[in-house]
């Protein structure tokens, strides 16, 4: 649940007449449906995270009007088939504000923290029980935090501090606060805090600027906080600009990520490197141009275009160098392999007259307005620490405000299932590593109801399995009646076969409609 695990209502023009829907244009199809009931007395807030097959948390946030000094949490544990095991409530006082949340197997995890204080809050929520243990603590004042996990009785926070980097570790246990040493540093960026339960370790990845040059290091502490070693990789002719950690065991490991030519933010291709110990070898550098499928958003004409150019700078000896800004997603771990998914985008910009002054010409200015999204990549690993496929998914004219992952990836056997969301469609393809067996398909979902005014705020999100998840809040025309919504969808068809699959342990008839209290101010 931590960010990019988060999944907050986003995206208000994306799912118009999603939810509801009780017939689709090919494969993807709704399992089941539950409701909560929207408060119009109260500000309100709805998130939904996926637990995989064991389910789902909602979480529902309300503050009533009239200078209510808390704000309620009403939390609903669901089964896979959206049926509801247990509700909890937490009161959150008005002198704090929500920063992050974080989830493993057994808690979920918030922090909160006091505006212009040193104060802040931790929520442990137990996701089998419900039950909730509260931590308070004083960390640093004006801290931006980027990242926040939890390992053992510990949190680890890291984000910037007067423009500098610093990851704390808040003992639970003792209320007490460490600062992790060796990162305090100008020109520094904290690319990663990853964690490692099994060995009891913290890996904090940076990227700073030295001397005209880029550094990109991996600190490892251990649970106390002590600097254990300093993994620095180097290359003579590329910088590395994010990498991710895939421990094997407790003295070997991979690091995965995009570089670039020089200290830009414009990736090159991907990189993977094996270390042992603290002593890495020398990356496996893949090109964008030496991807195989890396081109196949483009129109065929500008594709072949593309590849003749390659081609031709390859057999005079020539770099085929490529620029784009890559979003990487969490690395996912097979029986067999390591898969990296990354959405390629650029900052989309609008230009606009203003006003003329007496004596001036009209001029023009220029401001961000979003990402927009041209195709994702899928590339395979083994566990070798070889690049062994890739596969790419055309994203068309998709625009975000926020940068954040849009294309969603759920695997069922050995084929692979992208969806996006667009416009009130979802656009899917199926891929069994470098085959493309289902082309790009649009799935047009009609609504259950033909009153249906809005579905505002909805997003999409792969679940488990074949499994996506739909959320988002709804309201009729001809009702007062607002609900936010979760709905369960399926992708129903064998990609080999043609087969309809069968859903086996769900009730595609079943619905769930489930109305909370409204929340009373104190």
């Amino acid at each position: 649940m931590n960010q990019p695990h988060t999944l907050r209502l986003l995206l208000p023009a994306l799912f118009l007449l999603f939810a509801g829907m009780t017939e689709v244009v090919a494969q993807l199809e709704k399992v089941n449906r539950i409701e909560f009931q929207v408060n119009s007395n109260s500000e309100e807030g709805f998130e939904v995270f996926p637990l995989g097959d064991q389910g789902a948390l909602s979480v529902l946030r309300r503050q009533q009007f009239g200078g209510s000094r808390e704000e309620i949490w009403h939390f609903t544990r669901l089964d896979a088939n959206l049926a509801e095991t247990w509700v909890s409530m937490f009161r959150l006082s008005y002198r704090f504000i929500p920063i992050m949340a974080y989830q493993n197997e057994v808690y979920a995890y918030w922090v909160f923290a006091e505006p212009d204080s040193d104060k802040f809050l931790f929520l442990q929520l137990d996701l089998v029980t419900g039950n909730q243990d509260v931590h308070e603590g004083n960390l640093l004042s004006q801290i931006d935090i980027q990242h926040f996990k939890v390992m053992g009785s510990k949190a680890i926070i890291g984000g910037y501090h007067r423009l500098r980097p610093v990851v704390l570790v808040f003992s639970f246990f003792d209320r007490t606060t460490r600062v992790l040493p060796g990162l305090y540093e100008k020109n520094t960026e904290l690319n990663a805090v990853d964690i490692d339960e099994h060995e009891g370790y913290i890996n904090v990845i940076t990227y700073a600027f030295r001397k005209r040059s880029c550094q990109f290091q991996v600190k490892t502490y251990n649970y106390d906080g002590k600097l254990l070693k300093t993994t620095t990789l180097s290359d003579p002719e590329n910088s590395l600009i994010s990498g991710q950690i895939v421990p094997l065991d407790a003295h070997n490991s991979f690091l995965i990520g995009n570089y670039s030519v020089g200290c830009t933010p414009f990736s090159q291709g991907l990189y993977i490197t094996h270390i042992e110990d603290d002593e890495p070898e020398k990356p496996e550098f893949i090109e964008f141009s030496e991807l195989e499928n890396f081109f196949n958003y483009m129109k065929p004409r500008r594709k072949a275009r593309i590849m003749a150019k390659i081609g031709k700078r390859k057999s005079l000896g020539k770099e085929n160098r490529f620029r784009y800004r890559l979003l990487l997603h969490n690395l996912i771990q097979t029986e067999d392999e390591i898969i990296l998914v990354a959405e390629v985008y650029y900052p989309n910009y609008r230009s606009y007259n203003t006003t003329a002054s007496p004596g001036f010409g009209r001029s023009y200015m220029r401001s961000q307005d979003g990402y927009r999204y041209t195709h994702a990549i899928v590339c395979g690993f083994d566990l070798n620490g070889h690049y062994k496929w890739d596969n790419s998914f055309a994203i068309k004219d998709l625009v975000s405000y926020d940068l954040q992952e849009m294309v969603q990836l759920s695997r069922f056997g050995d084929y692979l299932v992208l969806a996006y969301p667009q416009e009130g469609n979802i656009h899917t393809e199926v891929i069994k590593r470098e085959k493309v067996v289902v082309e790009s398909t649009k799935h047009e979902l009609t609504p259950k109801s033909k009153t249906l005014l809005y579905n505002e705020n909805a997003s999409l999100a792969a679940w488990y399995d074949r499994y996506f998840m739909a959320f988002g809040k709804q309201k009729s025309e001809h009702s007062s009646r607002e609900v936010y919504y979760i709905s369960k969808l399926t992708y129903q068809v064998d990609p080999q076969t043609g087969i309809p699959l069968s859903d086996s342990g769900s009730d595609s008839k079943t619905s769930g409609s489930k109305q909370l209290p409204n929340s009373q101010a104190n």
